[in-house]
Protein backbone atom coordinates (compact mmCIF):
# COMPACT_ATOMS: atom_id res chain seq x y z
CA UNK A 1 0.00 0.00 0.00
CA UNK A 2 1.67 3.44 -1.13
CA UNK A 3 1.53 6.29 0.53
CA UNK A 4 -1.98 7.83 -1.02
CA UNK A 5 -3.52 4.19 -0.67
CA UNK A 6 -2.55 4.59 3.27
CA UNK A 7 -4.05 8.27 3.49
CA UNK A 8 -7.04 7.44 1.19
CA UNK A 9 -7.66 4.16 3.49
CA UNK A 10 -7.21 6.01 6.84
CA UNK A 11 -9.78 8.51 5.72
CA UNK A 12 -12.14 5.88 4.84
CA UNK A 13 -11.72 4.31 8.35
CA UNK A 14 -12.42 7.69 9.95
CA UNK A 15 -16.27 7.46 8.40
CA UNK A 16 -16.87 4.21 9.07
CA UNK A 17 -15.76 4.79 13.12
CA UNK A 18 -16.18 8.52 13.66
CA UNK A 19 -13.74 10.51 15.41
CA UNK A 20 -13.40 9.24 19.29
CA UNK A 21 -14.65 11.27 22.35
CA UNK A 22 -14.35 11.17 26.22
CA UNK A 23 -17.16 12.00 28.17
CA UNK A 24 -16.79 11.89 31.81
CA UNK A 25 -20.07 11.44 34.37
CA UNK A 26 -19.80 11.93 37.73
CA UNK A 27 -21.94 8.84 38.69
CA UNK A 28 -21.65 4.87 37.85
CA UNK A 29 -24.31 4.52 35.15
CA UNK A 30 -26.55 1.95 33.59
CA UNK A 31 -26.76 0.14 30.57
CA UNK A 32 -29.50 2.41 29.22
CA UNK A 33 -28.05 5.76 30.70
CA UNK A 34 -24.92 4.97 29.10
CA UNK A 35 -26.88 4.04 25.60
CA UNK A 36 -29.17 7.07 26.14
CA UNK A 37 -25.85 9.10 26.56
CA UNK A 38 -23.91 8.16 23.85
CA UNK A 39 -26.92 8.82 21.65
CA UNK A 40 -27.23 12.45 22.94
CA UNK A 41 -23.40 13.28 22.00
CA UNK A 42 -23.65 11.99 18.48
CA UNK A 43 -26.74 14.14 18.00
CA UNK A 44 -25.20 16.75 20.10
CA UNK A 45 -21.72 16.81 17.73
CA UNK A 46 -23.35 15.99 14.48
CA UNK A 47 -21.53 12.35 14.05
CA UNK A 48 -23.34 8.99 14.19
CA UNK A 49 -20.36 7.55 13.67
CA UNK A 50 -18.49 8.97 16.62
CA UNK A 51 -16.61 6.52 19.22
CA UNK A 52 -17.98 7.77 22.28
CA UNK A 53 -15.97 6.66 25.75
CA UNK A 54 -17.49 6.88 28.96
CA UNK A 55 -15.35 7.86 31.95
CA UNK A 56 -17.06 6.53 35.25
CA UNK A 57 -15.86 7.51 39.16
CA UNK A 58 -14.54 4.33 40.47
CA UNK A 59 -16.28 3.91 44.25
CA UNK A 60 -14.24 2.48 46.97
CA UNK A 61 -16.59 0.28 48.91
CA UNK A 62 -17.69 0.85 52.81
CA UNK A 63 -18.06 -1.45 55.04
CA UNK A 64 -19.88 -1.00 58.88
CA UNK A 65 -18.51 -4.28 59.43
CA UNK A 66 -14.66 -5.95 59.64
CA UNK A 67 -14.00 -8.75 57.40
CA UNK A 68 -11.17 -11.07 56.80
CA UNK A 69 -10.69 -13.00 53.78
CA UNK A 70 -8.09 -15.27 52.59
CA UNK A 71 -7.28 -15.82 48.99
CA UNK A 72 -6.34 -18.58 47.20
CA UNK A 73 -2.81 -17.80 47.73
CA UNK A 74 -3.63 -17.50 51.51
CA UNK A 75 -2.58 -14.00 51.79
CA UNK A 76 -4.91 -11.96 54.10
CA UNK A 77 -7.05 -9.10 53.09
CA UNK A 78 -8.02 -7.53 55.94
CA UNK A 79 -9.56 -3.75 56.57
CA UNK A 80 -7.69 -1.27 58.59
CA UNK A 81 -8.10 0.01 62.24
CA UNK A 82 -11.23 1.62 62.42
CA UNK A 83 -12.95 -0.34 59.31
CA UNK A 84 -13.98 2.85 57.89
CA UNK A 85 -11.84 2.20 54.26
CA UNK A 86 -10.52 -1.31 53.09
CA UNK A 87 -6.55 -1.84 52.89
CA UNK A 88 -6.57 -4.21 50.16
CA UNK A 89 -3.10 -6.15 49.60
CA UNK A 90 -3.72 -6.63 45.95
CA UNK A 91 -1.77 -9.68 44.30
CA UNK A 92 -1.01 -9.98 40.41
CA UNK A 93 -3.09 -12.66 39.58
CA UNK A 94 -1.03 -13.66 36.16
CA UNK A 95 2.63 -13.28 35.83
CA UNK A 96 4.47 -11.28 33.71
CA UNK A 97 5.38 -14.36 31.45
CA UNK A 98 1.34 -14.65 30.54
CA UNK A 99 -0.67 -13.07 27.89
CA UNK A 100 -4.18 -12.56 29.33
CA UNK A 101 -6.72 -11.17 27.24
CA UNK A 102 -10.64 -10.96 26.63
CA UNK A 103 -12.37 -13.46 24.33
CA UNK A 104 -14.25 -10.43 22.53
CA UNK A 105 -10.39 -8.56 21.64
CA UNK A 106 -9.10 -11.77 20.26
CA UNK A 107 -12.10 -12.87 18.45
CA UNK A 108 -12.48 -9.19 17.35
CA UNK A 109 -11.57 -7.51 13.50
CA UNK A 110 -8.70 -5.85 13.00
CA UNK A 111 -6.96 -4.38 10.58
CA UNK A 112 -3.21 -4.21 12.08
CA UNK A 113 -0.15 -5.44 10.76
CA UNK A 114 2.58 -7.62 12.68
CA UNK A 115 4.06 -4.98 14.25
CA UNK A 116 0.89 -3.35 15.58
CA UNK A 117 -0.31 -6.41 16.71
CA UNK A 118 2.47 -7.21 18.53
CA UNK A 119 2.65 -3.67 20.41
CA UNK A 120 -1.04 -5.29 21.60
CA UNK A 121 0.28 -7.89 22.67
CA UNK A 122 3.53 -6.37 24.71
CA UNK A 123 0.68 -4.35 26.53
CA UNK A 124 -1.09 -7.21 27.94
CA UNK A 125 1.42 -7.58 31.41
CA UNK A 126 2.04 -3.68 30.79
CA UNK A 127 -1.38 -2.90 31.43
CA UNK A 128 -2.30 -5.75 33.79
CA UNK A 129 0.31 -4.68 36.49
CA UNK A 130 -0.35 -0.56 36.03
CA UNK A 131 -4.43 -1.60 36.73
CA UNK A 132 -3.04 -3.30 39.77
CA UNK A 133 -1.24 -1.34 41.21
CA UNK A 134 -3.03 2.03 40.31
CA UNK A 135 -6.61 0.86 39.74
CA UNK A 136 -8.30 4.38 40.30
CA UNK A 137 -6.21 5.97 37.77
CA UNK A 138 -7.81 8.47 35.60
CA UNK A 139 -5.19 8.60 33.26
CA UNK A 140 -3.61 5.18 32.29
CA UNK A 141 -0.41 6.24 30.24
CA UNK A 142 1.67 3.23 29.30
CA UNK A 143 5.22 3.64 28.19
CA UNK A 144 7.00 0.64 25.74
CA UNK A 145 10.46 1.46 25.93
CA UNK A 146 12.46 0.61 22.27
CA UNK A 147 14.79 -1.54 23.37
CA UNK A 148 12.88 -3.85 25.16
CA UNK A 149 10.12 -4.22 22.81
CA UNK A 150 13.09 -4.70 20.06
CA UNK A 151 14.54 -7.49 22.77
CA UNK A 152 10.92 -9.33 23.44
CA UNK A 153 10.20 -9.85 19.06
CA UNK A 154 13.87 -10.19 18.12
CA UNK A 155 13.84 -7.12 15.75
CA UNK A 156 16.70 -4.72 14.90
CA UNK A 157 18.17 -2.56 17.42
CA UNK A 158 18.66 0.30 14.82
CA UNK A 159 15.72 0.41 13.18
CA UNK A 160 13.73 -0.10 16.40
CA UNK A 161 13.08 3.34 16.73
CA UNK A 162 12.02 4.45 13.43
CA UNK A 163 9.60 1.52 13.68
CA UNK A 164 7.72 2.60 16.92
CA UNK A 165 7.47 5.92 15.43
CA UNK A 166 5.55 4.83 12.57
CA UNK A 167 3.08 2.20 15.03
CA UNK A 168 2.56 5.71 16.92
CA UNK A 169 1.24 7.08 13.65
CA UNK A 170 -0.59 4.57 12.44
CA UNK A 171 -2.34 2.91 15.25
CA UNK A 172 -4.21 6.49 15.87
CA UNK A 173 -6.04 5.87 13.02
CA UNK A 174 -6.96 2.28 13.33
CA UNK A 175 -10.07 0.80 15.26
CA UNK A 176 -11.49 -2.66 16.39
CA UNK A 177 -14.80 -3.68 15.67
CA UNK A 178 -16.65 -6.83 18.05
CA UNK A 179 -19.96 -8.03 18.51
CA UNK A 180 -22.29 -7.69 21.64
CA UNK A 181 -24.14 -10.68 23.06
CA UNK A 182 -27.00 -10.85 25.58
CA UNK A 183 -27.08 -14.48 27.09
CA UNK A 184 -26.10 -16.42 23.73
CA UNK A 185 -27.69 -13.74 21.48
CA UNK A 186 -25.65 -11.36 19.12
CA UNK A 187 -27.40 -7.89 19.36
CA UNK A 188 -25.21 -5.06 17.94
CA UNK A 189 -21.53 -4.38 16.46
CA UNK A 190 -19.31 -2.40 18.26
CA UNK A 191 -16.18 -0.43 17.26
CA UNK A 192 -13.24 1.26 19.35
CA UNK A 193 -10.54 3.19 18.55
CA UNK A 194 -6.99 1.08 20.04
CA UNK A 195 -5.51 4.35 20.73
CA UNK A 196 -6.50 7.68 22.95
CA UNK A 197 -3.46 9.20 22.48
CA UNK A 198 0.45 8.01 21.46
CA UNK A 199 3.25 9.74 21.70
CA UNK A 200 6.97 8.66 20.07
CA UNK A 201 9.69 10.38 22.93
CA UNK A 202 12.44 10.67 19.99
CA UNK A 203 15.20 11.90 22.45
CA UNK A 204 13.78 8.97 24.84
CA UNK A 205 13.57 5.96 23.00
CA UNK A 206 9.92 4.96 23.87
CA UNK A 207 6.32 5.37 23.16
CA UNK A 208 3.76 7.14 25.47
CA UNK A 209 0.12 5.72 25.15
CA UNK A 210 -2.97 6.43 26.39
CA UNK A 211 -5.91 3.15 25.68
CA UNK A 212 -9.06 3.57 25.10
CA UNK A 213 -11.31 2.89 27.98
CA UNK A 214 -12.57 -0.33 26.58
CA UNK A 215 -9.21 -1.78 25.27
CA UNK A 216 -7.80 -1.72 29.32
CA UNK A 217 -10.98 -3.63 30.15
CA UNK A 218 -9.93 -6.15 27.54
CA UNK A 219 -6.41 -6.85 28.92
CA UNK A 220 -7.48 -6.56 32.45
CA UNK A 221 -11.09 -7.58 33.39
CA UNK A 222 -11.17 -11.61 33.57
CA UNK A 223 -14.13 -13.38 35.16
CA UNK A 224 -16.84 -15.80 33.70
CA UNK A 225 -18.61 -12.79 32.54
CA UNK A 226 -15.88 -11.77 30.35
CA UNK A 227 -14.63 -14.73 29.08
CA UNK A 228 -10.50 -14.54 28.63
CA UNK A 229 -7.91 -16.55 27.55
CA UNK A 230 -3.94 -16.96 28.45
CA UNK A 231 -1.11 -18.50 26.93
CA UNK A 232 2.85 -17.96 27.58
CA UNK A 233 4.10 -14.79 25.79
CA UNK A 234 7.19 -16.43 24.64
CA UNK A 235 5.03 -18.87 22.54
CA UNK A 236 3.98 -16.33 19.85
CA UNK A 237 7.33 -13.40 19.11
CA UNK A 238 8.18 -15.34 16.46
CA UNK A 239 5.19 -15.63 14.31
CA UNK A 240 3.79 -13.49 11.44
CA UNK A 241 1.28 -12.17 10.82
CA UNK A 242 -0.98 -14.49 9.70
CA UNK A 243 0.08 -17.29 12.25
CA UNK A 244 -0.77 -14.66 14.77
CA UNK A 245 -4.13 -13.82 14.11
CA UNK A 246 -5.10 -18.18 13.66
CA UNK A 247 -3.27 -18.44 17.34
CA UNK A 248 -5.95 -15.72 18.62
CA UNK A 249 -9.00 -17.08 17.00
CA UNK A 250 -7.60 -20.89 18.57
CA UNK A 251 -6.66 -19.66 21.68
CA UNK A 252 -9.68 -18.68 22.36
CA UNK A 253 -11.50 -21.98 21.72
CA UNK A 254 -9.02 -24.50 23.51
CA UNK A 255 -10.98 -24.85 26.81
CA UNK A 256 -13.92 -26.43 24.69
CA UNK A 257 -14.38 -30.45 25.64
CA UNK A 258 -14.43 -31.36 21.84
CA UNK A 259 -11.59 -29.49 19.46
CA UNK A 260 -13.41 -28.56 17.17
CA UNK A 261 -14.54 -24.86 15.62
CA UNK A 262 -16.25 -23.85 12.71
CA UNK A 263 -15.50 -20.15 11.08
CA UNK A 264 -17.85 -19.13 8.17
CA UNK A 265 -15.71 -18.07 4.93
CA UNK A 266 -16.07 -14.81 4.82
CA UNK A 267 -15.37 -14.12 8.66
CA UNK A 268 -11.98 -15.38 7.97
CA UNK A 269 -11.26 -13.30 5.57
CA UNK A 270 -12.55 -10.20 7.34
CA UNK A 271 -10.15 -11.39 10.54
CA UNK A 272 -7.41 -12.02 8.33
CA UNK A 273 -7.61 -9.03 6.31
CA UNK A 274 -8.11 -10.83 2.93
CA UNK A 275 -11.26 -9.31 1.52
CA UNK A 276 -9.25 -8.10 -1.72
CA UNK A 277 -6.57 -10.48 -1.66
CA UNK A 278 -6.30 -14.17 -2.28
CA UNK A 279 -9.74 -14.01 -4.62
CA UNK A 280 -9.47 -17.74 -4.89
CA UNK A 281 -10.51 -20.03 -1.91
CA UNK A 282 -7.31 -22.25 -2.93
CA UNK A 283 -4.89 -19.48 -2.65
CA UNK A 284 -6.75 -18.34 0.73
CA UNK A 285 -6.29 -21.69 1.91
CA UNK A 286 -2.77 -22.16 0.56
CA UNK A 287 -1.29 -18.81 1.09
CA UNK A 288 -3.24 -17.52 4.29
CA UNK A 289 -4.33 -20.70 6.47
CA UNK A 290 -1.60 -23.15 5.59
CA UNK A 291 0.96 -20.71 6.19
CA UNK A 292 -0.45 -19.82 9.69
CA UNK A 293 -0.41 -23.58 11.01
CA UNK A 294 2.83 -24.19 10.07
CA UNK A 295 3.95 -20.95 11.87
CA UNK A 296 1.61 -22.29 14.95
CA UNK A 297 3.24 -25.84 14.62
CA UNK A 298 6.79 -24.42 14.49
CA UNK A 299 6.82 -22.29 17.11
CA UNK A 300 3.94 -22.96 20.21
CA UNK A 301 2.68 -26.29 21.58
CA UNK A 302 -0.78 -26.07 19.08
CA UNK A 303 -1.83 -28.48 16.59
CA UNK A 304 -4.25 -27.87 14.05
CA UNK A 305 -5.60 -28.87 11.12
CA UNK A 306 -8.98 -28.51 8.89
CA UNK A 307 -11.93 -29.62 6.89
CA UNK A 308 -13.78 -27.23 4.56
CA UNK A 309 -17.82 -27.51 4.61
CA UNK A 310 -19.32 -26.20 0.75
CA UNK A 311 -22.86 -25.16 -0.20
CA UNK A 312 -23.18 -26.52 -3.88
CA UNK A 313 -19.46 -25.92 -5.11
CA UNK A 314 -18.78 -22.84 -3.09
CA UNK A 315 -16.69 -23.23 0.24
CA UNK A 316 -18.75 -21.64 2.71
CA UNK A 317 -17.24 -22.92 6.45
CA UNK A 318 -13.79 -24.05 7.71
CA UNK A 319 -14.00 -26.61 10.51
CA UNK A 320 -10.78 -26.30 13.03
CA UNK A 321 -9.60 -29.55 14.72
CA UNK A 322 -6.93 -28.77 17.60
CA UNK A 323 -4.99 -29.52 20.78
CA UNK A 324 -2.56 -28.32 22.92
CA UNK A 325 0.13 -30.51 23.21
CA UNK A 326 1.72 -28.87 26.46
CA UNK A 327 -0.99 -30.06 28.65
CA UNK A 328 -0.30 -33.35 30.28
CA UNK A 329 -2.63 -35.78 28.95
CA UNK A 330 -4.95 -37.62 30.99
CA UNK A 331 -4.87 -41.01 31.09
CA UNK A 332 -7.95 -43.06 30.60
CA UNK A 333 -7.92 -45.70 33.54
CA UNK A 334 -11.00 -47.16 31.92
CA UNK A 335 -10.53 -51.26 31.37
CA UNK A 336 -6.97 -50.98 33.27
CA UNK A 337 -6.41 -52.57 36.83
CA UNK A 338 -9.79 -53.28 36.67
CA UNK A 339 -9.38 -55.20 40.27
CA UNK A 340 -8.41 -52.06 41.53
CA UNK A 341 -11.79 -50.30 40.74
CA UNK A 342 -13.77 -49.28 43.59
CA UNK A 343 -17.38 -48.87 44.07
CA UNK A 344 -18.49 -45.32 43.58
CA UNK A 345 -20.10 -45.73 47.06
CA UNK A 346 -17.70 -46.99 49.08
CA UNK A 347 -15.78 -44.43 51.27
CA UNK A 348 -12.86 -44.03 49.33
CA UNK A 349 -9.44 -44.83 51.65
CA UNK A 350 -7.57 -41.60 51.89
CA UNK A 351 -10.75 -39.27 52.09
CA UNK A 352 -12.71 -41.43 53.98
CA UNK A 353 -16.36 -39.95 52.04
CA UNK A 354 -18.19 -41.55 49.00
CA UNK A 355 -17.84 -39.78 45.47
CA UNK A 356 -21.46 -38.65 46.06
CA UNK A 357 -19.90 -36.93 49.02
CA UNK A 358 -17.43 -35.59 47.66
CA UNK A 359 -19.30 -34.29 44.63
CA UNK A 360 -21.26 -32.38 47.54
CA UNK A 361 -18.11 -30.69 48.99
CA UNK A 362 -16.29 -29.52 46.16
CA UNK A 363 -19.70 -27.85 44.88
CA UNK A 364 -20.03 -25.92 48.63
CA UNK A 365 -19.39 -21.74 48.37
CA UNK A 366 -16.77 -22.37 51.19
CA UNK A 367 -14.90 -25.27 48.53
CA UNK A 368 -14.90 -22.84 45.33
CA UNK A 369 -13.73 -19.55 47.29
CA UNK A 370 -10.83 -21.77 48.20
CA UNK A 371 -9.70 -23.76 45.83
CA UNK A 372 -11.03 -22.07 42.28
CA UNK A 373 -7.31 -20.39 41.85
CA UNK A 374 -5.90 -23.92 41.43
CA UNK A 375 -8.19 -24.77 38.11
CA UNK A 376 -6.74 -22.28 34.76
CA UNK A 377 -9.03 -20.35 33.29
CA UNK A 378 -9.37 -22.52 30.20
CA UNK A 379 -9.56 -25.69 31.95
CA UNK A 380 -12.50 -27.50 30.93
CA UNK A 381 -13.41 -27.74 34.97
CA UNK A 382 -14.43 -24.06 34.82
CA UNK A 383 -16.96 -24.44 31.60
CA UNK A 384 -19.95 -26.30 33.73
CA UNK A 385 -20.76 -27.11 37.21
CA UNK A 386 -20.52 -31.00 35.82
CA UNK A 387 -17.20 -30.93 34.73
CA UNK A 388 -15.84 -28.83 37.87
CA UNK A 389 -17.51 -31.83 40.11
CA UNK A 390 -16.16 -34.72 38.24
CA UNK A 391 -12.68 -32.90 38.12
CA UNK A 392 -12.40 -32.06 41.61
CA UNK A 393 -13.96 -35.19 42.98
CA UNK A 394 -10.63 -36.72 41.15
CA UNK A 395 -8.17 -34.37 41.84
CA UNK A 396 -9.17 -34.90 45.97
CA UNK A 397 -9.03 -38.66 45.63
CA UNK A 398 -5.60 -38.56 43.22
CA UNK A 399 -4.15 -35.88 46.21
CA UNK A 400 -6.28 -35.33 49.30
CA UNK A 401 -2.93 -33.19 50.89
CA UNK A 402 -3.42 -30.20 48.20
CA UNK A 403 -6.91 -30.04 49.73
CA UNK A 404 -6.31 -29.25 53.64
CA UNK A 405 -7.06 -25.67 54.22
CA UNK A 406 -10.77 -27.20 56.06
CA UNK A 407 -11.96 -30.40 57.11
CA UNK A 408 -14.15 -31.76 54.22
CA UNK A 409 -16.95 -32.12 56.88
CA UNK A 410 -17.25 -28.22 56.97
CA UNK A 411 -17.48 -28.38 52.90
CA UNK A 412 -20.40 -31.14 53.16
CA UNK A 413 -21.70 -28.59 55.40
CA UNK A 414 -21.73 -25.99 53.43
CA UNK A 415 -24.56 -24.10 51.33
CA UNK A 416 -24.57 -25.02 47.60
CA UNK A 417 -23.23 -22.65 45.05
CA UNK A 418 -25.22 -21.60 42.24
CA UNK A 419 -25.01 -23.78 39.22
CA UNK A 420 -22.96 -22.92 36.24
Amino acid sequence: MDKNEMSQFQNDLREVVGTSYTVKVDKNLSKQERDELTAHVRRTIGDSNATILIVEPFLEPKFDFNFDLITPNAKEIKPTEGGSEAEVKRTVIYGDKWLVMQNRLLNAISNLDLNERRLIMFLSPLVRKHVESAPDARKRVFTVNALEFANEYNLGKKSIYRTLADIADSMLHKAFFFWNFEGNERTHRTGVSWLVECEYKENEGHLEIILADTVIEMLSVFDRENPFTKWERHWIINLGSYGMVLFELIASCMFQNHKKKTYTIEYLREKFNCLDSYSRNIDFKRYVLDTAISDIHAHTPYRISYTQKKKGRAISEIVFSFQDTSEKAVKDSKGKNKGLERDPNTADMFTNYTDKQLARAVHSKKFMADYNGMVSAQNSANQSSSAWISHMVEWVKKDPKRFTKRPMQEYLDDEQAPRF
